[in-house]
């Protein structure tokens, strides 16, 4: 949510500018739980979607509680993400 995220600065949760590609966990500048930084994910439209749906399920012991249910929603975040 734009409460927890932004662009181009960390807030609750770490900023998305060139999330994709990305590994999960791995900005230097930012506090994340081991459960993420050991999770060996890389950012992608098939990661985001799963994590997006449910975090807790896809990476058990991370901290992202809010969940993106519909589909449609999950894709238009994912393709601004994208293009960022």
């Amino acid at each position: 949510s734009a409460a927890c995220h932004a662009i181009e600065k960390n807030r609750i949760g770490p900023r998305h500018r060139g999330v994709f590609g990305r590994r999960a966990g791995s900005l230097p500048d930012f506090s994340y739980s081991t459960a993420l930084k050991d999770s060996e994910v890389i950012w992608n439209a098939q990661s985001l979607d799963r994590w997006l749906e449910n975090p807790a399920k896809f990476i058990p012991g991370q901290r992202m509680f809010v969940r993106v249910g519909k589909a449609a929603d999950r894709r238009h975040i994912i393709a601004y993400l994208k293009q960022q």
